[in-house]
C-alpha cells in the first residue's frame, strides 16, 4: 500500500510539472529577431513633417543634403541608422530620415 500511495503522489508530480512546462511554452514571447516590423502601426506619435524637416536641417552639418553617419551620431535613433539607409548608400535623404518618425 506504502508504494501505491508514493506512485500516486509521483505521478500527480509529474503531472503537474508537465502541465505547467506546457503553460509556460504557450505565454512565452517570441524572440525579437522573428518580429515584422512592417505590420505594425506606425500612425501614433507621428512627428509633424516640418518638425522633422528642422531636425534634418540642424544635423545637416555640411548641408549636402543628407545625413552621414557621423552628422546622425547626435539623434537619438543614430542605432537604427543602417535599418533606416534604404537605398543601402551610407547616408539619409530627407525622405530616409523622416521615416524613422512614424517608427
Amino acid at each position: 500500500m506504502k508504494n501505491v500511495s508514493f506512485l500516486f503522489a509521483l505521478s500527480l508530480m509529474l503531472m503537474a510539472g508537465a502541465a505547467l512546462a506546457v503553460n509556460q511554452a504557450k505565454t512565452a514571447d517570441p524572440p525579437a529577431a522573428t518580429m515584422d516590423h512592417s505590420k505594425m502601426d506606425m500612425s501614433h506619435g507621428a512627428i509633424p513633417h516640418d518638425m522633422t524637416v528642422d531636425a534634418f536641417t540642424k544635423l545637416d552639418t555640411n548641408k549636402d543634403g543628407k545625413l552621414s553617419k557621423t552628422e546622425m551620431a547626435k539623434d537619438s535613433m543614430v542605432a537604427h541608422f543602417g535599418m533606416l539607409d534604404a537605398n543601402k548608400d551610407g547616408s539619409l535623404t530627407p525622405a530616409e530620415y523622416a521615416s524613422m518618425h512614424g517608427m
